[in-house]
């Protein structure tokens, strides 16, 4: 069947920093899936409204990436990305929210994933794929944070 694109377009994509670590491991016999799924995951992210109604979104992923982190990779990944969303006077407002927070944060969050995977993949113990992500817990832990700052 045909694809209908939709409304929001990434205009630009561009990948700030990345760091890869491996942290040999201390015994021979690791379950790399289990060990993947013990790393804690940070995400900070930021939207900005540029001119022409253009959306900037910085984000920041972590992986096991902390004072004492676990063996096997740590990573990080910085990305920024502009977005425009067409038509927005035919959009209701929810749809038109969902694409400006919801989907521009899960695409860019989707790039870094593949950075991270092919970055990781050359690696000792394969590639590392950042498991899926609860974009709505993201945001009301971001709200709360902004609530903690702000008082």
């Amino acid at each position: 069947m045909k694809a209908k694109f939709s409304s929001l377009e990434l205009l630009k994509f561009e990948l700030l920093q990345s760091q890869l670590k491996f942290i040999v491991p201390e015994i021979d016999e690791i379950d790399v899936h289990e060990l993947f799924k013990s790393y804690a995951v940070n995400i900070d992210f930021n939207h900005n409204y540029l001119e022409d109604e253009k959306i900037q979104v910085f984000i920041s992923v972590e992986v096991n990436n902390c004072r004492k982190p676990k063996h096997g990779y740590s990573m990080l990944a910085e990305g920024m990305g502009i977005f425009k969303v067409s038509d927005q006077e035919s959009l209701n407002e929810k749809l038109l929210g969902n694409l400006k927070y919801y989907s521009t944060l899960n695409m860019m969050i989707n790039n870094l994933r593949n950075i991270m995977y092919q970055t990781s993949n050359l690696g000792p113990m394969g590639g590392y794929l950042l498991p899926p992500i609860d974009i709505l817990d993201l945001f009301k832990k971001k709200e709360k944070q902004k609530g903690n700052i702000e008082s």
